[in-house]
């Protein structure tokens, strides 16, 4: 069950949106975070998907997933507890039916039925028309909040309601399940201490690099792996440079870890687990011939944090059945960043990673945090990086990257649907010889002047003003803007980062993209704003209405 660490951590984050758009509300918030998270989309462009409000018919956000083939539809219900106490309260089932009859029109298409939706959503189910016609479409509906999940009658009810449908499921996610995304990382030098079991060890040498495997107790992982200041909770920072953030019990491959530590078999977890891979500035191994203690500075596990997180687990409940329980373990001693960022990699092949958590390292991106440092800034080459910094000076790698794909390499339809490929085949492109943080600062900061055009206008949205044709463009088209403005600035030979003189056309850009807009809207009736602006020939439209 979780509990008032968990709450404070969800609580850190809705205050963090609520700093960055003090438009929203807590729900709307709440929203965010969790869209954020689960579909690794970043804040804008889950703020994009709200719609939440007037006639919103149970959705609050609607995200349509179209990356990699996709065709994957999803539906959010949030519920947002004032107060840890009612925290404890169950997800209201009394809330779900209005969500319910939507699905039931959007998958059976009733357009009559669905015509009282609000703008947002109307334009989000004119988007789904588009992808339910794809073989491969389907629907989710996740009910949020940070209380406990619905009651096993409700889910029983819904998933009733649902059987009939090939493609539609839900999920539920609590404040148990959200509370698994926010784990702050730090990194000081630590020095940490295993033995090695008898003489269940050997060692090695290759040049610069210095490697001994050997095979220790659960309890030595969970000594290492224990935070020096609370012993009741881990250091996280031991796992900083390990590209996989604990995924807890609920993981189904981590429950069954834990099951594995604690069952009278687990004599086999040697034999079954892959182990534990550290690094290290040195390590040193102590004289005797057997059992030597090994002592590490500046230590990593760079493989093997799921692992070692359960076996903390699993000791919480059983410490006897832990110290029985032998697993193996590589250190490799370098100094090399270089060479402990190619073995946090090839040692976590076997499963997907954030291909952003894999650059995060490079030489590149740490020369662009040391350039963004001179610019007085804080560039996070790691999500949450400089959390403790100042907000308005810390500028995060992926918004700036997409702002700079749009105006500075000139992609906005990749920026905007899939922002995944900047740190995967588009890495060379966007991080070229031409890169620089000035370059990615001025893409940032004007992205951000067209969102406070989007801002205004989603403040007009919910106070249900009369918008003029158009209008609605910035709300997926925003980077779209932003190519205009590049566009412009090349033809009215205006220097591109200077952010005073670009800032100056953003006028321009907007009204440019709204104008198309509402010519594309009005001679094409199945009008669909996702396509069209994921579509590679728009960016050409403009640039030839820009001259």
């Amino acid at each position: 069950m979780a509990n008032r660490f968990d709450w404070n951590a969800l609580e850190q984050n809705l205050a963090s949106v609520l700093e960055q758009y003090d438009e929203l509300n807590r729900t709307k918030a709440l929203s965010v975070v969790a869209s954020r998270e689960l579909f690794d989309i970043d804040s804008e462009e889950a703020v994009d998907c709200l719609t939440d409000g007037g006639n919103d018919r149970g959705v609050d956000l609607f995200f349509i997933d179209d990356r990699d083939g996709k065709q994957d539809i999803h539906l959010l219900q949030v519920k947002c507890a004032d107060t840890f106490e009612n925290s404890k309260k169950n997800f209201p089932g009394s809330e779900v039916d209005k969500l319910l009859s939507f699905v039931n029109d959007l998958a059976g298409q009733d357009m009559d039925a669905l015509a009282t939706a609000n703008p947002l959503l109307k334009a989000k189910i004119a988007d789904a028309s588009d992808t339910l016609k794809e073989a491969n479409a389907t629907i989710t509906v996740h009910f949020i909040s940070n209380t406990e999940p619905l009651v096993d009658g409700e889910k029983q009810r819904i998933e009733t309601a649902f059987s009939r449908y090939r493609a539609i499921s839900f999920e539920m996610h609590g404040l148990d399940a959200l509370s698994d995304y926010f784990l702050e990382k730090r990194a000081p030098n630590l020095e940490r201490e295993i033995t090695a079991i008898d003489t269940n060890f050997f060692d090695r040498s290759d040049q610069n690099l210095r490697g001994v495997v050997c095979t220790v107790t659960g309890t030595d992982i969970v000594e290492m792996i224990r935070s020096q200041d609370d012993p009741n909770i881990v250091e996280e920072s031991v796992f900083d440079q390990n590209v996989r953030v604990y995924l807890k019990r609920g993981n189904r491959i981590n429950k069954t870890i834990i099951e594995s530590a604690l069952d009278e078999n687990n004599h086999m977890f040697w034999y079954q687990n892959n182990g534990i891979t550290m690094t290290c500035d040195k390590f040193v191994m102590g004289p005797s011939k057997r059992s030597p203690k090994i002592s590490m500075t500046n230590v990593q596990i760079v493989n093997g944090g799921q692992t070692s997180n359960c076996l903390f687990e699993a000791w919480n409940e059983d410490a006897d059945k832990v110290a029985d329980l032998l697993l193996l373990v590589r250190i490799i001693e370098t100094t090399d960043e270089d060479v402990k960022l190619s073995i946090a990699e090839t040692t976590n092949s076997q499963t997907p990673i954030n291909v952003r958590d894999l650059k995060s390292n490079d030489r590149l991106q740490r020369q662009l945090e040391a350039s963004f440092a001179d610019l007085g800034h804080y560039y996070e080459r790691k999500k949450g990086q400089h959390a403790e910094q100042n907000r308005a000076l810390r500028i995060d790698a992926l918004d700036a990257s997409q702002a700079y794909l749009a105006y500075g390499v000139g992609m906005p339809e990749i920026s905007k649907k899939d922002r995944g490929r900047i740190f995967g085949d588009l890495y060379e492109t966007v991080f070229s010889d031409e890169i620089s943080a000035q370059k990615l600062l001025t893409s940032f900061y004007l992205m951000q002047a067209i969102n406070e055009q989007k801002k205004e206008l989603r403040r007009r949205i919910k106070e249900e003003d009369n918008l003029a044709p158009g209008e609605m463009a910035l709300i997926d088209g925003a980077f779209h803007a932003l190519f205009a403005l590049r566009q412009i600035c090349v033809r009215d030979d205006l220097d591109l980062w200077n952010f005073d003189i670009a800032k100056g056309k953003v006028g321009e850009a907007t009204q440019l993209v709204q104008g198309l807009y509402a010519a594309q809207q009005a001679s094409d009736d199945n009008f669909s704003s996702n396509r069209f602006f994921k579509d590679a020939r728009t960016k050409d439209i403009i640039t030839r209405i820009v001259g």
